[in-house]
């Protein structure tokens, strides 16, 4: 796994996610399973990728100049089968967030323009 650092929307400070990976699985999509009392997960899907890049960062310590950690123990995600993180990517008509401030006023207040007309 590749990763990399960056704040979150509506979150302070900083996180360490997962920007690149092969063989390891990133996404663990849940939906259509039961969890552990038999209920229907619907939409849940754990971006295992990014926590296991978060775990990582913990032990290198963002400032220490340690480039690399070892984490063991997930082995039932290591496969050959996988796509790279390319699926942790939100398709665009799900973003919440692909306008920044002045692009989300700004369409708001066409529209409220159009509106009026």
């Amino acid at each position: 796994m590749i990763t990399d650092t960056l704040g979150r929307a509506w979150r302070e400070g900083q996180t360490d996610v997962a920007i690149g990976g092969s063989g390891v699985l990133l996404l663990d999509d849940l939906a259509g399973t039961a969890d552990a009392n038999g209920r229907l997960l619907g939409v849940t899907a754990p971006a295992v990728g990014d926590e296991i890049a978060s775990a990582a960062d913990l032990v290198k310590r963002k400032s220490s100049g340690r480039p690399v950690a070892v984490v063991r123990g997930l082995g039932d995600l290591v496969r050959a089968d996988v796509p790279g993180a390319r699926v942790l990517l939100r398709d665009p008509a799900k973003d919440w967030f692909r306008l920044g401030t002045d692009e989300a006023r700004h369409e708001g207040y066409q529209a409220g323009l159009a509106a009026r007309d």
